[in-house]
């Protein structure tokens, strides 16, 4: 387990070696590679510092907005393969054969009855209510 992990480690580091721009060497371990990851960062970041703050400032807002943008990207790709999973299922269970129920329909509780009023009632409200406007 802890073997897998580490050759897991070890892979991906040579990764970033390689796109460092260093020579892949199998000679190097991890720990040789990842010095010379860090001392090429460290030169990288020396020269940053050592050029004009607006054209750093510029490049840093165009990097910022490719990765939005392939972010933004991602996420419509996501999505639309999220959709097409839901109609295939959709497909799938409208050409699925029909499932009869079986056994005793559920009932439904009856609404209660209504009752209406009669007319002397409403004609007795009616009076009511014009004597207290009175």
């Amino acid at each position: 387990d802890i073997d897998a992990l580490l050759h897991n480690l070890n892979k991906r580091v040579a990764e970033v070696y390689d796109k460092c721009g260093f020579e892949a060497d199998s000679s190097l371990n991890t720990l040789l590679m990842l010095a010379n990851i860090e001392a090429r960062l460290e030169e990288n970041l020396s020269s940053i510092e050592s050029m004009p703050q607006e054209e750093v400032e510029a490049a840093e807002k165009l990097k910022e907005k490719d990765r939005r943008k392939a972010m933004r990207e991602e996420k419509i790709s996501y999505q639309k393969k999220v959709q097409e999973d839901r109609i295939k299922k959709s497909i799938e269970r409208s050409k699925a054969p029909v499932q009869k129920r079986t056994g005793k329909p559920v009932m439904f509780r009856a609404p209660p009855l209504v009752t209406r009023k009669r007319d002397k009632d409403v004609k007795e409200e009616r009076n009511s209510d014009e004597e207290d406007l009175r």
